[in-house]
């Protein structure tokens, strides 16, 4: 007879798509920084479902009441309406952010899409070319793939035309590239798949310079990065610019699928009645869950305690001594660690989730740490204690 575990994972095989190459692994229960799969085994999440519960956690039980009451209130209602929850999170993250209107839908991928046709609109003159970056990451549907690197793109091309793409961190390459039929500039202000990588401020003041210069629209690509989780509500603001356009996924829901599109005061009206739509995004059950998380920021201090998580999770790594590393890097709890060529970032996965902690890789040989804002210290410190043990054991030997 078989096992509740084997019952389900054979089933899994049997009707669901195997594009994620998924573990053998059926989670049952999340609580805060904590998962138990239906062994019963306990694991410390140091990656909370891809950044999805990446401000209070798996099931923070003021998120988990706020779905409970608007559930039995109204699910969903279409958007020729609108409801309290749904205005109330547009006006949170207008209000931490830049004047403003928010379109809401499902994913970072349909988000960054409304920020592509918004900028094509927007750009008039037959202008249609984007701009990113390598290393960049913004999506899977086919505009949003078309900006995202080729090894991404196999199998799928053509991808669509207009898309530049240059090295990230190059202004001068930039300013080359840019031409009559460019309407905007695309790009992270960290890159998450790419490997955590940071801009420096001149880079990312030369951009919006370059913007306004040649009349683009800037879009920062923020599913990753915000909210909060860099030490600041959004990432831009650590280097004193302000974008167009924003686009955010993954936390900002609290656990539920709710992406969002916030476009600057001079654009706002470009996409009229008619020209973009998303059946179910903003619904009311999700914005109960994301406002429920998003006032945990304020209330909670997430910003600093982030800034603060970050620090000391950056003493301790840097003070290990390890030699499987190569590099650290990050803001906040945003954090990679690049590790040296002989050492597989994903055999430091595997050992890691073997002794109960889950992190990431990311291109480049790189892991990534990036826990819920509410992580206990303790809890932390020895995530990161386990991090270290298994960094240590895959230490490169002398030849």
């Amino acid at each position: 007879m078989k096992s509740i575990s084997e019952e389900i994972l054979s089933r899994s095989n049997t009707y669901l798509l195997n594009n994620y190459g998924r573990l053998d692994i059926c989670m049952v229960r999340g609580e805060g920084s904590y998962l138990w799969d239906s062994e019963g085994k306990q694991y410390i999440d140091l990656f909370v479902g891809f950044g999805a519960g990446g401000i209070a956690g798996h099931c923070a039980k003021e998120i988990v009441s706020a779905v409970q009451k608007q559930a039995e209130e109204l699910l969903s209602h279409g958007n020729l309406f609108t409801s309290m929850p749904q205005v109330e999170v547009a006006a949170e993250l207008v209000r931490n952010s830049f004047p403003g209107k928010v379109f809401f839908c499902h994913s970072g991928a349909e988000a960054n899409e409304a920020a592509l046709k918004l900028a094509r609109k927007a750009a008039g003159d037959g202008r249609y070319k984007i701009i990113s970056f390598e290393n960049s990451f913004h999506g899977r549907t086919m505009g949003s793939l078309s900006l995202t690197p080729a090894s991404f793109q196999l199998g799928f091309e053509p991808m669509l035309d207009g898309n530049v793409m240059l090295p990230y961190g190059d202004l001068e390459a930039l300013e080359a590239a840019i031409d009559s039929e460019t309407a905007a500039i695309i790009l992270e202000p960290i890159q998450g798949e790419g490997g955590i990588n940071v801009p420096s401020i001149g880079f990312m003041q030369g951009v919006r310079r370059l913007c306004d210069q040649h009349r683009l629209l800037m879009i920062c690509d923020e599913v990753w990065t915000a909210p909060a989780r860099t030490g600041r509500y959004f990432a831009y603001q650590h280097f004193n610019v302000t974008p167009d356009v924003l686009t955010l996924a993954k936390a900002v829901g609290g656990g539920l699928p709710l992406a969002a599109c916030l476009i600057s005061d001079t654009y706002a009206d470009v996409l009229d009645p008619g020209s973009h739509g998303c059946t179910l995004g903003g619904n009311p059950l999700c914005c109960a869950a994301a406002l429920a998380a998003l006032r945990r920021i304020e209330d909670n201090k997430l910003c600093e305690l982030a800034e603060e998580k970050g620090q000391r999770a950056l003493e301790i790594l840097r003070q290990s001594g390890s030699s499987s590393i190569a590099e650290i890097r990050g803001k906040g709890l945003m954090i990679g660690i690049k590790l040296h060529d002989a050492v597989p970032a994903s055999e430091v996965v595997d050992a890691c989730r073997e002794k109960g902690l889950i992190i990431c890789s990311a291109k480049n040989n790189v892991v990534r740490i990036a826990p819920a804002l509410r992580i206990r210290e303790d809890i932390l410190e020895s995530a990161l204690c386990t991090l270290i043990e298994v960094l240590k054991s895959h230490e490169p030997q002398p030849a």
